[in-house]
């Protein structure tokens, strides 16, 4: 007779849904990707069905919302990251990365849902991380997600700090004071940088979008008629692989450009800014470079094991 307070026993059908060539290995495995599953379906925006084989009652499933767009100022945040079991269930929703002043699309299949980043200066919740602040608005807050891991809180108006970190974490302070806008926090979902707008002839440069699973857009930069450098979007990591996804660089030239990178997602790397136009966010939830022209964020994507 089994032992019933051994948890994680792996009996009867749900052992054979765990076997198969092409099973996750254990040197691949960490605290979100399933030991012994296999990867049987990759579900991108738009996509609204899912077809389950018969006897499948439960799927581990990973969604990633839609990234943040920047906004001429502020990167967008990183969207939200939400993994877990659930039943099996023929609908699911896969968030779009969002552009303008829309925060990134949510992502569901069952009772595990994560929420898109926020655009340049908006707020997130239930995961996605905060875009970058500009001089006259404070960045935005991270959420908090699907588990109640906390989230990276605002920094203020014209303070050009680090946005803090958390699952969402908070997108980096604008300034018109020092040469560099705040970073974007680190966590699970990277915050967007914050604008540089320093008059005069220095150097300005934006902030850095934060790291994490998924990576925030970085910063602009403006108004200095001497070296605009835009900031590079945060890094991320593929999920599947253990790779390293990377943000896009920001571009730079002497009174003209300053366009923030676009960050990494989960399952592509952001792109590089050029001249005024900002890079867009990678797939799998990487927020939107900052620029005249702002990059859009990163469409979600959702993996379903069983």
């Amino acid at each position: 007779m089994a032992n019933p307070s051994r948890r994680g026993q792996v009996t009867g059908a749900v052992r054979n849904q765990m076997r198969g060539d092409k099973e996750t290995p254990w040197t691949n495995t960490h605290f979100i990707l399933p030991y012994g599953l296999q990867l049987k379906q990759t579900k991108n925006a738009g996509d609204t069905s899912v077809t389950i084989p018969a006897g499948i009652t439960f799927v581990y499933a990973i969604a990633v919302g839609g990234g943040g767009p920047g906004a001429n100022g502020g990167g967008g945040g990183a969207g939200g990251v939400a993994w877990g079991w659930t039943l099996a269930t023929s609908s699911c929703i896969v968030g779009a990365g969002g552009s303008g002043v829309a925060n990134g699309g949510y992502t569901r299949y069952g009772n595990i849902i994560s929420n898109g980043g926020a655009f340049g200066t908006g707020a997130a919740t239930l995961g996605g991380a905060g875009g970058g602040g500009t001089t006259s608005v404070a960045a935005g807050a991270g959420g908090t997600n699907y588990y109640g891991i906390p989230a990276g809180g605002a920094t203020a108006a014209n303070a050009g700090t680090k946005g803090l970190s958390g699952s969402g974490a908070g997108g980096g302070g604008g300034t018109s004071v020092n040469a560099t806008g705040g970073a974007g926090g680190d966590g699970i979902s990277g915050g967007g940088g914050g604008v540089c707008n320093v008059t005069g002839s220095g150097t300005n440069t934006g902030g850095a979008g934060g790291n994490g699973l998924a990576g925030g857009g970085g910063g602009t930069a403006g108004t200095t008629t001497g070296t605009r450098t835009g900031g590079a979007g945060g890094n991320g990591i593929n999920i599947l692989t253990g790779v390293i996804t990377t943000g896009g660089a920001g571009s730079t030239g002497t009174g003209t450009n300053g366009a923030g990178g676009g960050g990494a997602g989960i399952a592509g790397n952001g792109t590089a800014a050029s001249g005024t136009t900002a890079g867009a966010g990678g797939l799998g939830g990487g927020g939107g470079g900052a620029g005249s022209t702002a990059g859009a964020g990163g469409a979600g994507i959702l993996y379903l094991f069983y």
